[in-house]
């Protein structure tokens, strides 16, 4: 049965199948732990991050900034809304010192959805950034990019309307919008057209059993035409015809779109991760794309081409030089440079390329499996590495247990400061979060038998 055929892959009606998705389920498709974010939204990527933006913000002090008006730094598609959290929690003691004190930076969180939207409103956990007018909420949607409304201040954000520099976060973002499926075929360039296929009548488009049955069938149709009305795309699809060989590819049209949108700010500096392709060799030898399947689904990013794409608009587009096996991190410079953005490419090489989040993945999965062989001192040391990620402590806990029930006392205070930095950056998702009753029972295996709230009260002095 042919659900539909012969279509560009950004206008098939999976797309609709994963907005309606999305649209449906709300927080619950992160509370549930169906869609992946923790790889994207963990305390030592918002760590590095944060250095990032700091090092940029630095060098658009040294070639004239506006301390008179705001800083917007916007997460597209932030579903959980933990990264930006996570990102506060390691900025707002830095921006309060020199020379970044009195700079009026505010965070918005965005999501097409309206309920997930509503959900951060309502999160506890995040109106003390609210309170402290750090902190703003809006509706944002990639695929028709328009004006944001600042649900707290009320206020119509536009990125031509910004006197200073925008800085986008775009984690597991762009996998998730429209793109398009290109072949090159003894040497051409062809436009792959999809047909959908299924053994049976596909009525109900949202049943989530759908995707087991959907088929996936490409065919390669030489151009006849240039594909976009946008001469840089184009562009970069005749460079990949003239210098790679049979292969199949992505590429990436939404995504520029809305790239496209924010370029209207002065500057810009969008930083992002999600998996996909940033080295040209790495498009060699592809096969079809596919879906990766997770309650909807994501489909691997060609960053090569966002990143040349930002090159030809005379931009830079900071990578690491070798492959990244789980995770591709750039950074983007777009629109006004500051000067040679020393200190962000210096912060880059440091942060990313020398030791960055696709290294600590790599880490991660090698260490979780071992947390039962693993001393009281080294699962102290890996949550610290880890940037106190509270993921890592329930990971761990059983064998932390364990470990300080036979300890000696004077660790129990390293260990109880520990706690207390996991619970700070901690934002719970849904009221059966079981955090705090983990920590009161490690608490009590070191004979401390506190509440949560009498713990909070004895690490910060008001006990």
């Amino acid at each position: 049965m042919i659900l539909e055929a012969d279509k560009r892959l950004s206008q098939s009606l999976i797309w609709q199948i994963q907005r309606d998705y999305f649209l449906k389920t709300g927080m619950a498709a992160w509370q549930a732990d169906v869609v992946p974010h923790e790889i994207s939204c963990n305390p030592y990527i918002a760590r590095s991050y944060g250095r990032l933006i700091l090092a940029y913000l630095r060098d658009w002090l040294a070639a004239g900034l506006d301390v008179t008006e705001p800083i917007y730094v916007v997460e597209l598609g932030a579903g959980s809304g933990r990264l930006t959290h996570h990102l506060l929690h390691y900025l707002a003691p830095i921006l309060a010192e020199p020379p970044f004190a009195g700079l009026p930076l505010r965070f918005i969180l965005t999501d097409f959805a309206p309920a997930n939207v509503a959900f951060w409103q309502a999160q506890p956990v995040l109106q003390r950034w609210v309170e402290r007018g750090l902190l703003d909420f809006a509706r944002f949607d990639g695929t028709a990019p328009g004006p944001l409304r600042l649900e707290r201040s009320d206020l119509s954000l536009t990125p031509a309307g910004c006197r200073n520099p925008i800085i986008l976060l775009a984690n597991y973002f762009f996998d998730s919008i429209p793109m398009d499926s290109f072949a090159i075929a003894d040497g051409q360039l062809c436009e792959n057209l999809l047909t959908l296929e299924s053994d049976r009548p596909e009525p109900n488009l949202q049943d989530e059993t759908l995707w087991e049955r959907i088929n996936f069938a490409y065919e390669a149709i030489p151009l006849e035409a240039e594909p976009y009305d946008n001469p840089l795309y184009n562009e970069i699809l005749f460079e990949y015809e003239a210098v790679l060989p049979d292969t199949q590819l992505t590429f990436p049209n939404a995504s520029l779109d809305c790239l496209h949108f924010w370029q209207q700010a002065r500057s810009l500096l969008v930083l992002t991760a999600d998996r996909g392709y940033t080295l040209l060799e790495s498009l060699v030898d592809q096969p079809a794309p596919l879906p990766n399947l997770h309650g909807s689904f994501s489909m691997m990013v060609n960053y090569h081409a966002i990143a040349r794409y930002t090159q030809l608009s005379g931009g830079m587009a900071l990578h690491p030089p070798h492959y990244q096996d789980n995770l591709q991190l750039l950074a983007l410079l777009l629109g006004a440079l500051p000067g040679p953005a020393t200190e962000t490419t210096r912060a880059f090489a440091d942060a990313v390329s020398a030791q960055g989040p696709d290294d600590y993945f790599a880490l991660k999965q090698f260490v979780s499996s071992r947390y039962e062989q693993m001393t009281l001192p080294e699962l102290l040391s890996w949550l610290r590495l880890s940037g106190h990620d509270s993921a890592i402590l329930r990971a761990c806990a059983p064998s932390l247990q364990t470990r300080l029930a036979d300890a000696d006392p004077s660790w129990f205070p390293d260990v109880c400061q520990l706690l207390w930095h996991c619970y700070q950056q901690h934002l719970p998702l849904d009221e059966a979060d079981q955090l705090d009753s983990l920590i009161e029972d490690l608490l009590a295996t070191m004979e401390l038998p506190l509440t949560l709230p009498e713990f909070a009260d004895a690490m910060t002095g008001e006990g």
